[in-house]
């Protein structure tokens, strides 16, 4: 079970909405329309198509998310539907794939990555106190439970049938990243029946882990977003544009499997849980260029210099009339592809805008702003 879940995040294409999502909560479970609707879901990808190498995962930990998924088949026969981007999306959440430690060849991370004290005081959300179960063996504390590793398992939790020996050297380690997540992959499937490709299933899993809603949407969202690399090469995680054009590209880029949220989004990054798609537009152009853009698409549609659609160049605005109002906007990233926030049902991503493509049927307004 996952000691905490990271927070969600989301932005808008049109006026903000109030609320706030965002807080870290720890949870401790026994066993840890602005756009338009073009785009189908992304098919699952299988274990042995993730990329061979994701931004902003470790080399080893994309091997254990791989490898976990494969493992899983022997371990868990009556669990379908596994695949490598369902672990990674837990570690996004938990650990951020470990960012910023030390990730040895053979998994182990050092230092460790240990939780906050589960005592009950209301710290990171956590209000029932869970004893010690291990005698601080894996979180140094001998008075209560800390989620520990990159998976954030709770020791006591580790200790049951999810505790796994990914590496093969015959010890189940939560701060090794095979060993955490393959122990990830046994408590997405369960001990029965399980079909994880079922998006209901799987989000159920999700909830396990981690009871909070928006837990189990930032996870899913990242979820997509991986899945799209896998089935998907062409899927850009990466620019090769250079200059105040090629930042600007990669900030946007950096915010692939956010979530959409009407509203959401400014110049510091996502909102209420994630972007809409002016909001994307706005924190990617203050982050790279340092140029504040107005807030809504209809507003950005007059900024700039107007280009037309044979001169479009990699950091141009594509402000889309869609729905009558010019009610959409992306960013060009080069390839004949824009990255955007599209909509509810699916996170930041990038889609195709060539010619025959579903957005390239509507009228354009390409906007020159650098």
């Amino acid at each position: 079970m996952s000691g905490k879940g990271a927070a969600g995040v989301a932005t808008g294409c049109f006026a903000a909405l109030a609320g706030v999502l965002g807080i870290l909560i720890l949870f401790v479970a026994a066993v840890a329309g602005g756009a338009a609707e073009h785009e189908n879901d992304a098919p699952a990808s299988g274990p042995g198509s993730a990329p061979s190498q994701v931004k902003g995962i470790n080399s080893v930990m994309l091997s254990a998310y791989t490898r976990a998924a494969t493992q899983i088949r022997t371990l868990r026969p009556q669990c379908t539907g596994m695949r490598w981007s369902l672990v990674a999306g837990i570690g996004a959440v938990e650990s951020n794939h470990a960012s910023g430690r030390n990730i040895a060849a053979n998994g182990d991370i050092t230092p460790r990555i240990i939780g906050l004290r589960l005592d009950g005081s209301g710290a990171g959300g956590n209000t029932t106190a869970i004893k010690d179960t291990d005698d601080g063996r894996l979180d140094g504390d001998t008075a209560y439970e800390r989620a520990v590793g990159p998976m954030q398992f709770l020791p006591g939790t580790w200790a049951g049938p999810s505790g796994a020996d990914g590496n093969g050297d015959g010890a189940k380690n939560p701060h090794n990243a095979y060993d955490a997540a393959l122990g990830t992959a046994a408590y997405l499937c369960g001990s029965g029946k399980t079909n994880l490709g079922d998006e209901k299933q799987l989000r159920q899993a999700i909830l396990r882990y981690n009871g909070a809603g928006w837990y189990a949407d930032k996870v899913l969202a990242r979820i997509r977003a991986y899945d799209q690399l896998g089935t998907n090469p062409a899927q850009n995680t990466t620019t090769s544009a250079t200059g105040r054009a090629g930042k600007v590209i990669q900030a946007a880029l950096d915010q692939l499997g956010e979530r959409y949220v009407w509203g959401g989004g400014n110049t510091q990054g996502p909102t209420k849980g994630g972007y809409d798609c002016s909001g994307l537009m706005v924190y990617a152009y203050y982050q790279g260029a340092g140029i504040t853009l107005p807030r809504t698409s209809q507003t950005q549609r007059n900024i700039g210099t107007p280009v037309p659609r044979s001169e479009m160049q990699p950091g141009d605005l594509i402000v889309i009339n869609n729905d009558g109002n010019w009610g959409h906007v992306g960013l060009y990233i080069g390839g004949g592809k824009m990255v955007h926030a599209p909509n509810p049902r699916r996170s930041v991503e990038t889609v195709s805008v060539a010619e025959g493509s579903e957005w390239a049927r509507h009228a354009w307004d390409i906007r020159r702003v650098l």
